[in-house]
């Protein structure tokens, strides 16, 4: 697999597979790694052709070098001890033939040759090496795109559950087994938001609340006790109260029921956090990032 095409596909149906749509990105990472990593095979680069002449050229010039340095040492040696071994005798008479000084001048200048051609191969494998590691990390990112796109949908159809804490300063609201009225909902949202963090949630009063249900000094909620699901006007109303409100407060819409995909689509843009509570169980869902975010981090 070379096509970063390819990897998006890939990572698509790895996002499809995953059974834990909250999965964090680090360990979404780590299986992109497992399951495309063997799979990577690329073209050589340029910067590998550029190794290849480097490394070949460097070969070259080293035996030549070698040649030359040989050369320079038997024109070192005492004539005594040239006269005394044949081949040194008969490799004598070759290197005589050229002046002492140029064959001590060409060996100089291919060690810096041979010297410089070493840096240059050192050079382009790192560079080479980079090249590598450029495209292979485009291949992950572009795997790793793929799977989010495809969490993202699965994401938005399932809610992340709330995991209660009694370590936190507020417990969470208590089953109501026989369900609640429209104050009763927004009274169980305001215990959710103190275990959340918002120690100072409390409701607000019938009229004049500008549709805000339960507020505090970091965020406020709007709470829908519906039978059917949340339509994108009620997301656009509370919307158009966080755009207003000075403190800049975190805004969060709570409801009994789900939300429309076009609901969905505009809090993800417009920053509101989408929860789901179950009363009769004393449970509550994150339905979007934001919301998650909150969960994990505290409403702070």
């Amino acid at each position: 697999m070379r096509s970063v095409n390819t990897a998006n596909k890939i990572g698509r149906e790895i996002g499809r597979d995953i059974p834990d749509v909250w999965i964090p990105d680090e360990l979404l990472k780590r299986q992109i790694r497992r399951v495309i990593g063997p799979q990577i095979k690329l073209h050589r680069s340029d910067e590998d052709r550029a190794l290849e002449s480097y490394q070949g050229a460097l070969i070259v010039a080293s035996i030549i070098t070698l040649l030359t340095v040989i050369a320079t040492v038997i024109l070192m040696l005492p004539r005594a001890t040239v006269e005394s071994t044949p081949a040194l005798i008969t490799m004598r008479g070759l290197i005589d033939q050229v002046p002492r000084e140029i064959v001590i001048l060409v060996t100089a200048a291919l060690l810096i040759i041979t010297l410089a051609l070493s840096f240059g191969v050192a050079a382009a494998s790192k560079r080479a090496k980079e090249a590598y590691s450029s495209a292979v990390r485009a291949l992950y990112d572009a795997a790793f795109q793929g799977a989010i796109t495809v969490l993202a949908v699965r994401r938005q159809r399932t809610g992340m559950t709330v995991e209660t804490s009694r370590s936190r300063g507020f417990l969470p609201p208590s089953p109501r087994p026989h369900g609640v009225d429209a104050r009763g909902a927004e009274e169980v949202v305001a215990q959710w938001m103190r275990h959340l963090g918002e120690a100072d949630a409390e409701l607000t009063s019938y009229t004049g609340d500008g549709g805000i249900d339960v507020t505090g000094t970091r965020s406020f909620a709007q709470v829908k006790h519906y039978a059917s699901s949340v339509g994108v006007a009620a997301v656009r109303e509370l919307a158009g109260v966080a755009a207003n409100d000075p403190r800049r407060r975190h805004a969060l819409f709570f409801t009994s029921t789900g939300y429309a995909r076009g609901a969905r689509e505009f809090a993800d843009t417009a920053g509101i956090a989408l929860f789901v509570y179950d009363a009769e169980r004393g449970g509550l869902e994150a339905m979007n990032g934001l919301a998650k975010t909150l969960v994990h981090n505290g409403i702070r």
